[in-house]
């Protein structure tokens, strides 16, 4: 098996459509619409979803891969990562159930593959870092806004589905955190590049300023800092992130 695999060679149907996230933007933007769905209507909230459906897809290659990658790694390393895969499995199950209550369909929308493309440092550390810490912090922030608007909305599948999910987010933060810890115990040089690693993944995922700290319903993306404390963030992690988001253009 190839070590890391391109992001172009992961195995999909044919009813997936696979375009690179900055295209897509572009294509977006050239039709008026917004880069980023913003929750207002209904059918945003279906793309969305989709864009939840293969990020979860990914997230699922993504810790298979963290099984594979390291055989060295303590054994309990590799089971944390093989609940995770079967943990994301279930998630991909309620996302295509959650997509087809929307009235929308695999395919749909564009799949992106930024998500794989920043699972695949070569260190343990950083992996856990940049997908558990980073990936999976940033999930607790999609989702923790996706429950606020379905309750808006009154559409308790959706709500209680997404709050569902969400708790098995925030256990994969808090397992980040403590593999982060004990992979990197007696080395602050791997720890510190493992964090600058993370620190990139949540830049990236900015999004140009649209993630950040405020209501719900007035941010494309709002920071969950309630959840997130929940995951083992620290204030000073939290804060830090929020001031990151402040460095955009946007502001």
């Amino acid at each position: 098996m190839e070590r890391p695999l391109a992001y172009d060679k992961l195995a999909r149907e044919d009813r997936f459509v696979r375009m690179r996230g900055r295209r897509v933007a572009e294509l977006k933007v050239a039709q008026g619409l917004p880069p980023f769905p913003d929750l207002a209507s209904r059918e945003s909230i279906k793309e969305r979803v989709h864009g939840i459906l293969v990020g979860e897809l990914q997230a699922m290659e993504g810790a298979g891969r963290s099984v594979y990658d390291f055989p060295d790694a303590p054994w309990e390393f590799t089971l944390d990562m093989a609940r995770q895969v079967w943990d994301e499995s279930r998630h991909v199950e309620v996302y295509l159930r959650l997509l087809e209550h929307l009235d929308g369909y695999v395919g749909e929308f564009p799949e992106t593959t930024i998500l794989w493309r920043c699972a695949c440092a070569e260190d343990a550390a950083a992996r856990v870092a940049g997908v558990n810490r980073g990936l999976e912090g940033l999930a607790c922030d999609v989702f923790n806004q996706l429950i606020h608007i379905a309750r808006k909305i009154g559409d308790p599948i959706l709500e209680h589905a997404v709050d569902y999910v969400l708790a098995d987010e925030i256990t994969h933060v808090r397992m980040g955190s403590k593999w982060l810890d004990r992979l990197t115990e007696g080395d602050p040089e791997r720890r510190r590049r493992a964090i600058e690693f993370q620190e990139t993944i949540d830049e990236r995922f900015n999004l140009g300023g649209i993630r950040r700290e405020g209501d719900p319903e007035a941010v494309p993306i709002s920071i969950a800092t309630e959840a997130r404390r929940l995951a083992g963030f620290t204030d000073e992690e939290i804060d830090r992130l929020i001031k990151a988001t402040q460095r955009s253009p946007v502001y």
